[in-house]
């Protein structure tokens, strides 16, 4: 259901539930927190995708959030679990990107808005319907969407309902860019572990105490210096 791989400094976690769309149960957004804790702290970048083909997401699963009906104990089991899952994610240090290819609706938004970025394939397709069920939205990830957007663009998507495709996404600012996923995470695998948790944190919090100090530190670090040396042997 939830598998992690390793590839030249990326760890992919794959959604692979062909069967229900990659629609996820209670059980696994548990597994998902604990996926996504286990990633190497060696990784530099880690992508979040999909196995099963024209989806990511077709967010948490209706036959399981059926039993919430007359399960009231369970309605928290069931948030408690997606916003740990939503933390694993953001609490990695290094950076993680969300590769949407194809259908990202619900509760599959909100596991991308947990990731620092969002890239797009052209299939791509965003919704988030809670509206038409009659249910609201974690406010964590309501608040993550309105940071992303702007609340105007996220009462459109939450009011709504309706889908937007790859191109509108990227204009409001669902998704970052129309690209390859993996190769955007094999990109950022490049670049020094280091920095990219140093830049992560101040993406995060600019006024986080020991941020200046950190900077300041990263001048003596072995990728500065051979970033200095190369520079020098550049005619």
């Amino acid at each position: 259901m939830i598998a992690l791989s390793l590839d030249d400094g990326v760890a992919i976690v794959t959604l692979d539930r062909a069967a229900a769309r990659n629609a996820l149960p209670t059980a696994a957004w548990q597994m998902l927190a604990q996926v996504v804790a286990g990633v190497p702290d060696t990784a530099r970048a880690v992508v979040i995708a999909s196995r099963v083909p024209g989806i990511f997401s077709a967010g948490a699963d209706l036959a399981d959030l059926a039993r919430l009906i007359d399960d009231v104990p369970a309605r928290a089991a069931f948030r408690r679990a997606m916003a740990d899952a939503m933390e694993a994610v953001r609490a990695r240090p290094m950076p993680v990107v969300a590769w949407v290819d194809g259908g990202c609706f619900g509760a599959g938004v909100a596991l991308a808005l947990a990731c620092d970025l969002i890239v797009a394939s052209p299939a791509a397709r965003f919704a988030i319907p809670p509206a038409r069920l009659g249910i609201g939205y974690p406010a964590p990830d309501v608040a993550r969407l309105a940071a992303r957007v702007g609340e105007g663009q996220a009462a459109r998507l939450l009011f709504t309902a309706a889908p937007v495709d790859a191109v509108e996404a990227l204009r409001i600012g669902l998704a970052d860019l129309i690209a390859d996923g993996a190769d955007t995470a094999r990109m950022i695998a490049q670049n020094d572990a280091r920095a990219l948790h140093l830049l992560k944190r101040t993406l995060r919090d600019a006024s986080a105490p020991g941020l200046d100090s950190a900077f300041e530190a990263s001048f003596s670090s072995p990728a500065f210096t051979a970033g200095v040396a190369r520079y020098r042997r550049t005619p």
